[in-house]
């Protein structure tokens, strides 16, 4: 037997291998940096004595390979915001607000009352609609005021509907003379609501349709007229309709709310409401008060611990792009 000493031949074998893992790996970017330690260049980050360093995560698809799905970089939080479009109302403001919601509704009860005086031979069917008119031209005159002359289609607007609804009024009325009573009210009723949810109140929303709300106020005019008297009783009355459901939300637009206005028309409406019933009028000052005051007040209160958040995980919002226009010859 012989003895010898291993250690040489070891260490050639392990300088032999070292040379060869060096000379394979001169492609992949190999790096000696001391006599223990490498690093290797990878597609996914750096090799690092055998570990895998990734490169830093970026917010992009393609740039994260190596990372698992559900990867969070500590980083993602870093963009979230708070209450970015949140504004804060006073009291004031919310009164205001609710103000265009009881503006409507004092003008649906006024065309409630207006078939109540009708039906009844309360007031003349002539007498109605020369007053109704009237004050709808003076409110045109006073906030058109600019305009001295009436626009041209203004007139074939209006004469046009005047000459169709009196010719259409013997129609109307026979129109739902078959359907009892009590579904009628009970139609109109419904149609009254329609139209006070879906009215456009100056704020944008997906519930809004201004078609929707005009329509459904006309049909449940239409439905009351099988109801009255006679076919004049009956073109006075659609008239009203048109003046309150049409034409009111385009004369009042102009008019910003008011505390003034709110108590012009909560005032005409409650004198109006109480010649015809007590019990009436105290249902319309309880109404006024709960959605002027009450709704106001909570909606303030509740509105402080609103709580929206922004962030990455947001839909992105591709913005309209403008291209000038070019000529080419």
């Amino acid at each position: 037997m012989f003895l010898f000493n291993c250690r040489p031949l070891m260490s050639c074998m392990t300088d032999v291998t070292k040379s060869t893992y060096l000379s394979s790996g001169k492609n992949n970017g190999i790096v000696k940096s001391s006599q223990y330690s490498t690093k290797v260049k990878h597609q996914n980050g750096t090799i690092c004595n055998g570990h895998l360093k990734l490169k830093p995560w970026k917010k992009n698809l393609y740039s994260n390979e190596g990372y698992p799905d559900n990867y969070t970089d500590k980083s993602f939080l870093e963009e979230l915001r708070k209450n970015l479009h949140v504004r804060k109302l006073t009291l004031l403001e919310a009164i205001l607000g609710a103000g265009l919601i009881t503006q409507r509704l004092c003008i649906v009860v006024i065309f409630a009352l207006s078939f109540y005086a009708l039906n009844c031979n309360l007031i003349s069917p002539l007498l109605l609609l020369i007053s109704t008119t009237s004050f709808s031209f003076i409110v045109y005159l006073l906030l058109y005021e600019n305009c001295k002359t009436i626009p041209l289609w203004l007139m074939k607007s209006a004469c046009a509907f005047v000459v169709s609804g009196y010719i259409l009024s013997p129609v109307l009325k026979t129109l739902t003379e078959t359907i009892s009573t009590d579904t009628i009210y009970a139609t109109t009723t419904v149609m009254m609501c329609v139209h006070l949810v879906f009215f456009d109140y100056g704020v944008s929303a997906v519930i809004v349709s201004t078609s929707l709300s005009l329509n459904a106020a006309l049909f449940g005019s239409i439905c009351l007229c099988s109801r009255l008297q006679t076919a004049f009783h009956v073109f006075v009355f659609i008239t009203i309709a048109v003046q309150c459901f049409a034409v009111s939300p385009i004369l009042l637009s102009p008019i910003k709310s008011s505390i003034t206005m709110l108590l012009s028309f909560v005032t005409v409406t409650f004198v109006l409401c109480i010649r015809v019933s007590s019990l009436m009028s105290g249902l319309f000052i309880l109404t006024v008060l709960f959605i002027n005051l009450m709704c106001p007040y909570y909606f303030v209160k509740w509105h402080s611990f609103k709580d929206n958040i922004y962030g990455p995980w947001d839909e992105a919002i591709v913005q309209d792009i403008k291209i000038k226009d070019f000529h080419v010859d």
